[in-house]
């Protein structure tokens, strides 16, 4: 059911003794020390429904959620992935997590926590992430609901100024129905250069598309 791209072994925690939650805790704070950043990101979207040429856009982010594009044409981006993967808006303080297991992820060790509301009844989403249990990055995520796995998002890293770990490449994996139940799904790849980070971006950048 979790269609592991690395085989997984029970585990009751990681070896650092951290639980669940606190290695979620880890993962959203090695995004907390980029206030905003400035990016060339080339969009390629694969889709039976769209017909969207490859394009490079210019992304800036500013904390908590502030997101503007400029592009001169159509592009289609996933919002959180461009919020380096969003994980504060899946957690509240009904949310619950528990390990699955660990193993490896592209060459890295994981630990793989799922995420659910407390509240959790029929069709209720859920989500699974792979987090580096190391660097304590988030590598994979998807969204599930019910016995439905409706998006997944893999995420690639490098190091920026020495400091900041970002994200070098995000494809999106959409399946077919998740938007609206007749779609077929499709895969957005973002893969980005010329980082500028914590450059003190103004607000009034963000005043058309916020």
């Amino acid at each position: 059911m979790l269609g592991l791209a690395a085989a997984l072994v029970a585990a009751a925690g990681p070896a650092c003794a951290l639980t669940a939650m606190e290695m979620v805790q880890r993962a959203l704070a090695q995004t907390r020390d980029v206030a905003d950043y400035t990016a060339n990101v080339t969009v390629t979207v694969q889709s039976p429904n769209l017909q969207i040429p490859q394009r490079t856009v210019k992304v800036y982010y500013k904390r908590p959620d502030k997101v503007h594009v400029e592009s001169e044409g159509i592009a289609v981006l996933p919002r959180d992935a461009l919020l380096m993967g969003n994980l504060a808006d899946h957690l509240d303080e009904s949310t619950t997590a528990s390990f699955c297991g660990a193993g490896t992820l592209g060459g890295r060790p994981v630990q793989c926590v799922k995420l659910t509301p407390r509240e959790a009844g029929p069709g209720t989403g859920r989500l699974l992430t792979w987090i580096d249990s190391e660097r304590f990055l988030l590598l994979k995520s998807e969204v599930w609901r019910g016995g439905a796995k409706m998006l997944t998002v893999s995420f690639a890293h490098e190091r920026i100024g020495g400091r900041y770990w970002m994200p070098a490449s995000i494809v999106t994996e959409v399946a077919a129905g998740a938007m609206t139940g007749e779609d077929e799904g499709g895969r957005i790849e973002l893969r980005f250069s010329n980082y500028r980070v914590n450059t003190g971006l103004p607000d009034s950048i963000f005043e058309e598309s916020h």
